[in-house]
């Protein structure tokens, strides 16, 4: 058949033949290639899985620690470990294949040295709360700083830091809650408020009246035209009135990790409160101090983003109701979480970053995402070890890929 077939072929179409030939060839080797990847067990998939992130962290730098030791019977014994410092995130499975009878997993994943991170991480959206705390000793006696007290220009910039956050693609954030009890807060916490991070803002005098021969000094001339303004009051035909002085404050936030209660990153801003006329009625913020919080606030989302660009973000399981094979986390789709989302489920958020043997690994379990809220997401098991009982779940960890 083929020797009538080339009889009839021209030179043009046969030197065509071998492409054609060799495409029938690769067509048939992905579809035999595709059958065998739909007869893997999700055992199978996990461990290929397992198997590519060592494959991935191998291609960072390692650190070699060996040790031995002679017993006494003469016999040496020496053992070795391999370590890496790489930082495996945006882990995508492209396909699963088997090759020569052995199991694989086509991966795609950004693998970054932990010391020069330059940041590519998972498209999730972080979580956070915001929180404005009283700098006590500038609030002791409520300062006043022109018409407004600095317990006022803290709620002013919570509220603008929120806003600007809301706007972020990075950041998912709300107002924390301040719960009496932690009966209350179990009894009524909503999901935003397990967020894994949470915003310290305070807003405090730059310099303490008092502190400093400046502060003596001003000190002692506001009491002196308090007096003068109490003696010129009797004079009924006489109006005193004297500017507000202006004054530097300091704007100082701090990123937390709620999990840990560690700051990953803090600065502090100073801002100038200028001085004003005073009057009858309140007067409104100055512009000037609402320009200084806003382009404080811009630069508080940009840098503590870049400050934690190489943190791994992890998200604590919680129990589904009458379910040991599904788990729940506080991440749905306004974070970016969606249904067929995949996720390592281990004891611990470093898992990726231990010693690249099997035996650490071991711990990795396997699932995806199932369905989804706007603020939680259902995992369901697939493979690997799964954690048991209420403790073993609250105590575990989800990486998504």
């Amino acid at each position: 058949m083929m020797a009538i077939i080339d009889q009839k072929l021209t030179k043009k179409s046969k030197f065509r033949l071998p492409w054609i030939r060799m495409a029938a060839v690769l067509c048939v080797s992905f579809f035999l290639s595709s059958a065998s990847a739909e007869q893997m067990t999700a055992e199978d998939k996990l461990e290929s899985v397992k198997q590519s992130l060592v494959d991935l962290a191998m291609k960072s730098n390692l650190q070699l620690g060996s040790s031995a030791y002679i017993d006494s019977t003469g016999a040496l014994h020496e053992s070795s470990v391999i370590s890496s410092d790489a930082d495996i995130r945006g882990v995508r499975i492209l396909s699963y294949l088997q090759d020569a009878g052995v199991e694989a997993v086509n991966v795609e994943a950004e693998v970054f040295s932990a010391p020069s991170c330059p940041g590519s991480r998972s498209k999730i959206r972080r979580q956070a709360l915001v929180r404005a705390s009283s700098d006590v000793t500038s609030l002791q006696k409520e300062t006043r700083h022109g018409d407004h007290y600095l317990s006022e220009l803290l709620v002013t910039s919570k509220s603008t830091l929120l806003k600007a956050l809301q706007g972020s693609k990075e950041w998912l954030v709300s107002s924390e809650t301040d719960y009496p009890t932690t009966y209350d807060f179990y009894m009524s916490s909503q999901t935003q408020d397990r967020a894994p991070y949470r915003f310290d803002i305070t807003i405090g005098a730059r310099d303490i009246a008092g502190g400093s021969l400046k502060g003596m000094l001003a000190t002692g001339w506001e009491t002196t035209f308090d007096f003068s303004a109490w003696a010129v009051g009797k004079v009924p035909e006489l109006n005193y009135n004297k500017p507000w002085p202006s004054h530097e404050l300091l704007y100082q936030v701090a990123l937390v990790n709620r999990q840990d209660n560690t700051t990953l990153w803090r600065a502090a801003f100073p801002v100038q409160y200028p001085r004003v006329e005073r009057g009858y009625g309140k007067s409104m913020l100055p512009q000037s101090v609402k320009d200084s919080i806003v382009l404080i606030n811009s630069q508080i989302i940009s840098n503590a983003t870049s400050a934690i660009d190489c943190h791994t973000d992890s998200h604590r399981l919680a129990v589904v109701p009458g379910r040991l094979d599904k788990f729940k986390i506080a991440a749905g789709s306004s974070a970016g979480v969606k249904v067929g989302d995949q996720f390592l489920i281990g004891g611990s958020d470093k898992i990726l970053t231990q010693s690249l043997n099997m035996a650490s690994l071991a711990g990795l379990g396997l699932a995806e995402v199932e369905s989804v809220t706007n603020r939680t997401a259902t995992l369901k098991y697939l493979a690997g070890p799964k954690p048991e009982g209420m403790g073993g779940i609250s105590n575990s960890m989800a990486l998504h890929f």
